[in-house]
């Protein structure tokens, strides 16, 4: 017994046998290779989509590392997979997505107030402004072409029918009147020279395109003559503001403004 024991320390090595034997290591070398190479592999492919800007790397990367942590030889067939998907990366170009275009809401127009409707309703010209061929004790003459003359000429019915009747009290209508003074449709003082001659109706049309011109000295107060609503309150503001009259006689004016509007239906 002593005799053997001795000899096996005088060996100086024991030989292990069987499953418990010490690895060699070529073995120990080919496990190394077995772990290092998929995490190899997929860093390879990760950089591979980096460098090329592909949209979905990630996740096919993540599945070739997968299917390459078998065994060691599967490493080649790994890489072969790798190189398939790279390929087929540059092949198929990655898609952009365009963001859909956004078409801002617009905001409902806000509808007109009743009043506002009524203003509007009521300052529209009609078509034919006077056609009327009735006769009155306060109807001007020629009061039909005369408020037909201003309201084509931009004014309002009321407010033209205003304005007839300060020719009525001026005048009575007729372009041929002459006072002291003075004379034509609206009194004017001193008579220019051409207003009467005679002629009825030509100078009718010469006196209605000079009253256009006598207006647009007080042009600030056209405004507020259109924007009358009565034919009294037309006929007192060109009284006021554009006659200016020494003898008013208010009513005889507003009578005749509220006659004419009668006639032609305002």
């Amino acid at each position: 017994m002593g005799s053997d024991s001795d000899g096996q320390r005088k060996t100086g090595t024991t030989k292990n046998r069987g499953r418990h034997r010490a690895p060699r290591t070529s073995q120990r070398a080919t496990r190394r290779i077995a772990l290092i190479a998929p995490a190899v592999l997929a860093a390879g492919v990760i950089a591979a989509w980096q460098f090329g800007q592909f949209e979905t790397p990630p996740a096919a990367a993540g599945s070739v590392a997968a299917g390459s942590t078998r065994v060691v030889g599967e490493s080649a067939s790994g890489e072969a997979r790798a190189d398939s998907f790279r390929a087929a990366q540059l092949t198929d170009p990655p898609v952009k997505r365009t963001p859909a275009a956004r078409h801002p809401k617009s905001s409902p127009k806000p509808s007109a107030t009743p009043a506002a409707r009524r203003a509007a309703t009521r300052h529209k010209a009609p078509a034919a402004a006077c056609t009327s061929t009735a006769t009155g004790s306060l109807l001007p003459a020629n009061y039909a072409a005369i408020v037909s003359y201003l309201v084509k000429h931009g004014y309002t019915p009321i407010a033209a029918t205003g304005v007839a009747g300060n020719i009525y009290q001026e005048s009575m209508g007729n372009p041929e009147s002459v006072g002291t003074g003075g004379g034509g449709l609206i009194g004017w003082t001193p008579l220019p020279a051409g207003f009467v001659t005679g002629n009825p109706t030509a100078d009718l049309q010469t006196q209605l395109a000079a009253l256009l011109t006598y207006n647009q000295q007080w042009a600030q107060y056209i405004p507020a003559l259109n924007a009358a609503t009565t034919p009294t309150q037309a006929s007192d503001i060109y009284m006021n503001y554009f006659e200016r009259p020494g003898l008013p006689a208010a009513y005889n004016r507003e009578a005749a403004a509220n006659a004419v509007a009668s006639a032609c239906g305002f």
